[in-house]
């Protein structure tokens, strides 16, 4: 999992929460409000929790997100070579 690919589920219009499952079988259910991926941020999260806790998320042990509707569009992404996506 990428962190642009969980900014586009966060960022979708409309918002429809999801469910992060990671490596170790535990899961996030996501609402507007409860994930951070920063834009400079590429391999962490955060997931926020009631009463000011929190935990960080390492991508690479992110095994899928699941939830309704459609996909969220992706917008073309540059390659680190400089050259878009197509």
């Amino acid at each position: 999992m990428t962190a642009d690919r969980l900014r586009d589920f966060k960022n979708a219009v409309p918002f429809k929460p999801f469910t992060i499952h990671m490596s170790d079988g535990s899961e996030f259910e996501i609402d507007p409000e409860s994930l951070v991926v920063h834009k400079d941020w590429t391999v962490d999260a955060i997931v926020l929790f009631p009463r000011g806790r929190f935990k960080f998320l390492y991508l690479r042990n992110v095994m899928h997100v699941s939830g309704q509707g459609t996909l969220p569009k992706l917008e073309k992404r540059r390659r680190r070579g400089g050259s878009s996506e197509d």
